[in-house]
């Protein structure tokens, strides 16, 4: 079995039963030899057969995959992975098209109806993928239109029609070609898209508009470097090989078929004052800054930290271009685990993401953990292993530090007021 990157498909007689990819397939299909999960032992026992198919690398694979699931629907890709788990490429129905990753396809974005490319099996992936996309075919991610150029503009990542002091940056055409050439990538038409390119670029030379034949070239340039250097793949790889040691100990702990994103929430306040929420997240169990979020207490009066955990649940729930974690931590124990599945129901999310709600002593050490498969009995942390409770612990220690940071940040703030 070679180690080149590609998708596999397990199948029965003419069914296919799972579609996955790997970016180095003989490492992946070894897993399979003696798998943990019940799932997949019954899936290996009904299969007749594995065929392999190659791709460049890994981005090509996660797009080959996501056009085998969509054509096949194989029954282990949904019995192992719930719909919102997926990731899916959104573009906005609107006159100009923003985009966003999103695991509800058929949800809308400020009232603008969306269409879905995918489903993607790696949310983290397909982000890179259009953050290189983008270098090459700028498009816009701006929420509210607004009077200045935004960084993206200056960074040559957004065109500027999201300006209102610069009209003229509308060009709709160029736009919805630069939005309809991601759509061709992300549905595995590059060669399609590349071939029409050069036909463009040869025509604008041939017309003298050489400033186009010279942008045409250096976008077909850009888009061969995606796809070949292996320095633009290496920060796909690199989370997965640096993951922390502790993410395995825990998922094996909580007996999770995966943890991969992990969302801690912590409240600071004196007295309800300068009340503020955090939300650190843990890929992998590594830290990702880029996706920490910040929340200051609207609706809760006083002291009342599990109605404040409730606000701040709610207001994340909300945003579904935001990936749903895998696991939520939180400061408490019966009380706030029970706070925090009824804002879950609302989203009817209580089965599909577990809760791990961490005590602490007077010293504010944590000691013990319940979790919401067994809400009525703790766990002392001392019985878990010593990487998953280091992992829990850091992890708590960081979402709090992110919450004080933010508290501090506005008592400042009104001092100086």
């Amino acid at each position: 079995m070679p180690r080149e990157a590609g998708i596999y498909i397990w199948f029965k007689g003419a069914k296919k039963l799972y579609v996955g990819k790997a970016g180095n397939l003989r490492a992946r299909l070894k897993s399979y030899i003696a798998p943990d999960d019940a799932r997949i032992k019954i899936m290996v026992e009904k299969a007749s057969g594995l065929v392999r198919v190659p791709a460049g690398n890994e981005i090509e694979a996660l797009i080959l995959e996501s056009q085998y699931i969509k054509k096949y629907h194989p029954e282990f890709n949904v019995l192992m992975r719930d719909d919102k788990q997926y990731s899916y490429a959104a573009f906005t129905q609107e006159e100009f098209p923003r985009i966003f990753i999103t695991h509800q396809p058929h949800s809308k974005f400020k009232n603008f109806e969306i269409e879905s490319v995918g489903p993607f099996t790696e949310g983290y992936t397909l982000k890179q993928t259009l953050k290189f996309l983008r270098r090459t075919f700028p498009y816009c991610t701006c929420r509210q239109k607004h009077n200045n150029f935004c960084l993206n503009y200056h960074l040559d990542r957004c065109p500027g029609f999201c300006c209102l002091k610069h009209p003229e940056k509308t060009d709709r055409r160029l736009y919805m070609k630069n939005i309809n050439a991601i759509k061709d990538m992300l549905t595995g038409k590059k060669d399609t898209l590349i071939k029409k390119m050069k036909k463009e670029m040869v025509a604008a030379g041939k017309a003298h508009d050489f400033q186009k034949a010279i942008r045409t070239r250096e976008q077909i340039d850009s888009l061969e470097k995606i796809f070949s250097n292996a320095k633009v793949l290496q920060g796909l790889n690199e989370r997965y090989e640096r993951q922390s040691p502790g993410i395995e100990k825990l998922r094996e702990f909580l007996n999770l078929p995966r943890l991969n994103r992990i969302e801690c929430y912590d409240i600071s306040n004196i007295q309800g004052r300068y009340a503020t929420g955090s939300m650190a997240v843990f890929i992998d169990g590594l830290a990702d800054k880029n996706e920490y979020r910040r929340f200051k207490i609207r609706t809760v009066k006083g002291a009342d930290d599990t109605a404040m955990i409730k606000e701040i649940l709610t207001r994340r729930l909300r945003h579904t271009e935001w990936k749903y974690p895998d696991l939520v931590v939180i400061d408490g124990g019966k009380a706030q685990i029970s706070a925090v599945q009824s804002v879950m129901a609302e989203f009817d999310l209580v089965e599909n993401i577990p809760v791990l709600a961490l005590t602490k002593d007077a010293k504010h050490k944590g000691n013990h953990i319940f979790i919401s498969t067994a809400p009525k009995k703790s766990v002392a942390l001392k019985a878990i292993h010593p990487a998953a409770k280091n992992l829990i612990l850091a992890i708590d220690a960081e979402a709090h530090r992110f919450a004080i940071s933010y508290y501090r940040y506005l008592h400042r703030r009104s001092a100086l007021a």
